[in-house]
């Protein structure tokens, strides 16, 4: 597992993240992006119960809710720590 410490993490700015992603600002999600951009999930989703999370869909005002290990066999996400000491 990768910690946050080996990595360096920022927001891309708007106009890179729209030609990147195909979505504008809010409505990032990884599902059908234009790019192949690695996908990353803190290790605190993957132990949710139930096994269930919601995610942005698009749109600003879309979410898609999934099973959290349906969306790792699906995007196959670097798992780290990011939300925790």
């Amino acid at each position: 597992m990768l910690s946050l410490s080996t990595l360096v993490m920022r927001l891309a700015p708007e106009d890179v993240s729209a030609k990147l992603t195909g979505y504008e600002h809010n409505g990032v999600t990884c599902v059908g992006m234009k790019t192949d951009i690695p996908v990353i999930l803190d290790e605190a989703i993957t132990k949710l119960n139930p096994d269930y999370f919601w995610l942005g869909g698009g749109e600003i005002d879309l979410k898609l809710g999934i099973r959290t290990s349906e969306f790792v066999k699906f995007a196959n996400p670097f798992i780290i720590n990011c939300s925790g000491p």
